[in-house]
């Protein structure tokens, strides 16, 4: 009875430690599996900047909203829709492609610019000057010149030849006798265009220059000591820089 009794614990204590070894090897391979994939949507816009604008339109009672994408041209087109440049078309000029960016330390780009007529650009060359540096596709300038016909002179600095020439195209186009663009290197010839300008120069603006992350490229910003130091010494009283 004894030795029966004995191999009954005998079998039940192989049985336990083999249930404890499927148990613990079952937890290992539990451990070993991957976490669950969760897929996470993300809140960054797409690569060609696309905006959302959401639009309530009532039907049968209910209101829906439906999403609309517009992208980068078109929101500049609306932002400028009382300038009319959309049918504007130069056929000397032709399509202006546009390079995003260029080496301002070109050789070509180092010729200080021309200074202009001053009587022959504006209407009245004695009102206060705001300069844009970098003005693209002068834009900008030609709503604020639309604006205050009579109470401020804007010029335009650009680096790439044909935005400026395309810029003063659209300019005589609208008879805005108060805004004017210049081919220049803003870095080389700021300080001998501005100086020469017969009214107060009370306004500078520099919108989003190019920022040149890599070090070796930081010859290359527009910001620069020297063009700092030209504005501070030319800005009259009170003027300001944005």
């Amino acid at each position: 009875m004894r030795h029966g009794h004995g191999c009954g614990l005998t079998v039940t204590a192989t049985a336990t430690a083999c249930r404890k070894i499927l148990l613990s090897r079952f937890a290992f391979r539990k451990l070993r599996q991957p976490p669950p994939t969760r897929r996470l949507v993300s809140s960054v816009q797409p690569r060609h900047h696309c905006y959302r604008a959401a639009t309530a339109a009532s039907s049968a009672g209910a209101v829906e909203q439906e999403v609309q994408l517009i992208r980068s041209p078109e929101l500049v087109a609306q932002e400028y829709v009382d300038l009319s440049l959309a049918d504007k078309f130069s056929e000397e000029l032709g399509h202006v492609r546009i390079r995003q960016h260029v080496n301002p330390l070109r050789s070509t780009f180092m010729v200080p610019a021309e200074v202009p007529d001053w009587n022959e650009v504006y209407k009245d060359p004695t009102l206060p000057l705001m300069v844009d540096i970098g003005c693209g596709s002068g834009r900008f300038l030609m709503w604020l010149a639309k604006r205050n016909p009579s109470s401020k002179n804007y010029l335009g600095l650009e680096i790439r030849r044909k935005l400026a020439e395309r810029a003063n195209y659209w300019a005589n186009d609208l008879a805005l006798n108060n805004v004017h663009f210049v081919f220049a290197n803003a870095t080389v010839s700021f300080k001998q265009l501005i100086s020469a300008y017969p009214g107060p120069f009370m306004l500078v603006s520099i919108l989003c220059p190019d920022p040149h992350f890599k070090k070796k490229y930081h010859k290359r910003r527009v910001v620069q000591k020297p063009l700092v130091e030209s504005i501070v010494d030319i800005l009259a009283p009170g003027g300001q820089e944005v």
